[in-house]
């Protein structure tokens, strides 16, 4: 038996196509739908209240875009904050990026201490450290707020001096250096390259993205075919010259279209 409707993905921005793309890999005979809410990025410094309107707007207009088996919240912040609401409001599965990436540090035995670097927003929901310890994570968690990374990434200033700096400015705040750090936000492993060089070798990164992809849940396969469509609230053009940043490969002018998703009251 076959189930020919898409899975849904939805982020404040360009970081959501780290997760698409994880998400691409696993399930390639699948269509997919994405919406980067452009107009009102970043979902860090928002209210959870206004988070929660905007992801719940988000599924809606997915949604009308399409038939949807599945949506990923492909936004730390929209999963802190709005996840619950989603879950109750949908008659379809819905996974976040919090969770998933919890679980990759409770797996492997080497990590006793852990750093979470995220958005304020993220940060302040203590929606990690939740997960973790809810999961029985027993050892350090540092949690680090790193505002400028997301706004960073979108301008496409992932190397260099510039990003070198603002790399060093959060990492320096770490009271610790730690066995492993969560990425948590999906802009984040755009950064990687820099963030490798400022801490132990040993190190482990967690791509919250990853680790979505690899918890999904798994379909009847489809056979409609394997197309993506984007949708963006705001500059469509910047969108699609900074999408090979994020996916590897530049998303065509034709395949990204404007929409106006507005807010669920």
């Amino acid at each position: 038996m076959t189930d020919n409707r898409s899975i849904g993905v939805f982020d404040s921005g360009l970081g959501g196509l780290t997760v698409l793309a994880a998400l691409r890999k696993k399930f390639p005979q699948e269509s997919m739908v994405y919406l980067g809410d452009t107009a009102r990025l970043p979902y860090g410094t928002k209210s959870p209240e206004t988070v929660i309107k905007y992801a719940l707007a988000n599924a809606k207009a997915l949604m009308q875009q399409a038939e949807l088996k599945l949506l990923v919240v492909a936004c730390n912040t929209a999963t802190a904050h709005a996840l619950p609401a989603l879950l109750a409001a949908l008659p379809i599965p819905v996974i976040g990026v919090i969770e998933p990436g919890a679980l990759e540090v409770v797996s492997n035995p080497k990590i006793k201490s852990v750093a979470v670097l995220a958005t304020a927003g993220t940060t302040e929901s203590k929606a990690y450290e939740i997960a973790l310890r809810k999961h029985g994570f027993a050892g350090p968690i540092y949690s680090q707020a790193c505002p400028l990374w997301v706004p960073l990434v979108e301008e496409g200033l992932v190397t260099g001096p510039i990003a070198e700096s603002i790399a060093k400015y959060y990492l320096n705040q770490l009271p610790a250096v730690p066995d492993a750090v969560v990425l948590g936000c999906t802009h984040y492993p755009l950064l990687l390259p820099v963030l490798r060089k400022m801490l132990s070798q040993e190190t482990i990164w967690i791509d919250s993205g990853h680790a979505t992809a690899n918890r999904a849940p798994s379909f009847a396969e489809a056979t409609a075919g394997t197309a993506v469509h984007y949708f963006v609230t705001d500059a469509p053009k910047k969108f699609q010259e900074l999408s090979s940043l994020f996916l590897g490969t530049p998303v065509l002018d034709a395949q990204v279209q404007l929409i106006d998703v507005g807010v669920v009251s």
